[in-house]
């Protein structure tokens, strides 16, 4: 992680906006900050100290590299077809750089073809970020009655609209009764796929 991303993350632990951050630091723009935070320019030493103080956090925290490094399981498989039973089933795992050390993530194998418009197919590893909720066309591993499945989710009114990308596949459509009867949770959202041969 570069020291504009660390600046940026500590910020936002703060709660403050790039203009009061460059308020707070007697800058009268908040252009500076943004330079910094997109890492074409460098805070001088008497700002970082004073970064360090406001954000609580040491200097060499500040400028130290961040190992975001960890191994990420392949925890079983999901259906890119019909849904199929979730099995959790410790497959192996990946060492990933985490997009970062505040969610949970994992990874889950597709069987099925009905995402491969997507460029998801059989036998790919789905990286997944753990999560409850999804924006509107995002592509996320759902469970339908203990059965896992990779869909578009959609929302339309109160329904939820698991798409394939495959035209072999019919969308499932799921009323608010479905939703409870059949037990509907999203799982994570899909972040990217790792392609196997």
């Amino acid at each position: 992680m570069s020291l504009g991303h660390r600046l940026r993350q500590y910020r936002k632990v703060k709660n403050m906006s790039q203009e009061e951050l460059a308020d707070h630091l007697g800058y009268k723009s908040f252009t500076t900050i943004q330079k910094w935070e997109k890492d074409q320019a460098v805070p001088p030493i008497h700002i970082i100290e004073r970064l360090s103080r406001l954000f609580e956090i040491s200097i060499g925290d500040l400028l130290a590299e961040a190992n975001n490094r960890r191994k990420v399981p392949i925890v079983g498989v999901v259906a890119g077809g019909s849904p199929i039973t979730a099995i959790e089933n410790w497959i192996g795992e990946y060492e990933v750089d985490l997009p970062d050390l505040h969610n949970d993530y994992f990874y889950l194998r597709v069987v099925g073809d009905s995402m491969i418009g997507a460029r998801i197919f059989p036998g790919d590893d789905l990286f997944v970020r753990k999560q409850s909720n999804v924006n509107n066309g995002d592509i996320g591993v759902v469970l339908i009655d203990q059965e896992a499945t990779v869909k578009r989710i959609l929302f339309k009114g109160n329904n939820i609209i698991l798409k394939p990308e495959n035209e072999k596949y019919e969308p499932m459509v799921f009323t608010p009764y479905d939703i409870e009867t059949k037990k509907i949770q999203i799982l994570g959202k899909v972040l990217h796929n790792r392609i196997n041969f």
